[in-house]
């Protein structure tokens, strides 16, 4: 950036003793020669001269352009027809500069001044943090909650699809007893949610495991592996309600659309969601749902389970059930260790414990 040379008039300028020439290496704009030369002011006027004492041109000064100091890297003063002088030494021109009455604007004095730059990147660094634990999340659920139901069950089922080509395997589980899990789960009565309709299906989990997956649009996934863990009573309608908290929030899409938040951003300003969300199913494969939701998931699912008369003491025992499982097979040792984690219930439902005594503090207040 370049500022004028000729700043605003002032009292102390014009009063000032004369100022010594500056040295300076010439550039005529013509050919690529150096010149070396001295730079003087005389009233309103800017003077070049060469070594010897010949005057190689003269400019008003409201014609010239200086740029601004950057530590150590020359000055140029350049005038209008593209010819500038090169200069080196920044307080002799800056005794010049101030004797014209020129005055350097805030942003090339704080760019010079090491504590004005600390404050500005403390400024950055404090906006960033805000960014993504504030706006970013708040962001990830206005975008959400904006995308049409339609499109909502279409990425469920894009994940569907995902996951049976990748993860998931056809069940074993007996259709009846599948049914019985179905009819159970129907038989809840859930808070209201006209967006989405919800239906069990069954997968053996494979890499996953004991786990049971929340989808966009309304579709939970329950694996054979859940459910002979923990069996088919309240404990695992208290995992399947848990489970609707997150889809009659949205969880699972505002987390997908914050692991892509540079296209989240873009789509909520410009309105145009579709190239966002068509990564939306990988995301939500790989997905880890954040503390606030996992609280909000657990407080749905005891409401529910209050309303229809169940313990939520069943879910906290399927927790710890789900917790001691998880600690047996790391205490055995599996061949592929960090696959077995990342496919645990814990690695998409963290916080176990602490949730745990929030759900036997909820059963043991009413609260």
């Amino acid at each position: 950036m370049t500022q004028d040379m000729q700043g605003p008039p002032s009292q102390a300028a014009a009063s000032a003793a004369p100022v010594a020439p500056v040295a300076a290496t010439y550039f005529d704009g013509k050919s690529s020669r150096a010149h070396a030369v001295t730079v003087s002011v005389a009233g309103k006027t800017a003077v070049v001269e060469s070594l010897d004492g010949r005057e190689l041109r003269r400019a008003p000064l409201s014609a010239l352009r200086v740029s601004e100091r950057v530590r150590r890297a020359p000055r140029l003063v350049t005038f209008d027809d593209g010819a500038f002088c090169e200069i080196h030494d920044h307080a002799a021109l800056d005794a010049l500069l101030a004797a014209t009455g020129h005055r350097e604007g805030w942003v090339a004095r704080a760019q010079n001044s090491w504590k004005l730059v600390g404050m500005a990147l403390a400024g950055l660094i404090v906006a960033l943090l805000l960014g993504y634990y504030v706006l970013l999340p708040w962001t990830a659920a206005a975008v959400a909650l904006s995308v049409p139901a339609a499109v909502e069950a279409r990425l469920g089922e894009a994940t569907l699809r995902s996951l049976d080509e990748g993860l998931l395997t056809a069940s074993t589980l007996p259709a009846a007893r599948q049914q019985q899990i179905r009819a159970a789960f129907a038989a809840l009565s859930l808070p209201a949610d006209p967006g989405h309709d919800y239906r069990l299906l069954f997968r053996q989990g494979g890499r996953l495991g004991a786990n049971a997956i929340a989808l966009p649009g309304g579709t939970i996934v329950i694996t054979d592996e859940l459910v002979a863990l923990v069996g088919s009573g309240a404990g695992l309608l208290g995992v399947l309600a848990h489970e609707a908290g997150h889809v009659a929030g949205r969880h699972g899409l505002q987390q997908a659309v914050q692991a892509s938040a540079i296209g989240a951003f873009t789509a909520y300003v410009f309105g145009d969601v579709s190239t966002l969300l068509a990564g939306v199913p990988a995301a939500l494969l790989t997905l880890r749902y954040s503390r606030d939701h996992e609280r909000a998931a657990d407080a749905y699912a005891v409401d529910v389970m209050r309303r229809n008369r169940l313990p939520v003491t069943a879910l906290a025992d399927v927790l710890e059930r789900l917790e001691r499982h998880h600690r047996g097979d790391a205490a055995a040792g599996a061949k592929d260790s960090q696959a077995a984690d990342e496919g645990s219930f814990f690695s998409t439902h963290p916080l176990t414990r602490e949730r745990i005594e929030a759900l036997r503090g909820a059963a043991a207040t009413g609260r």
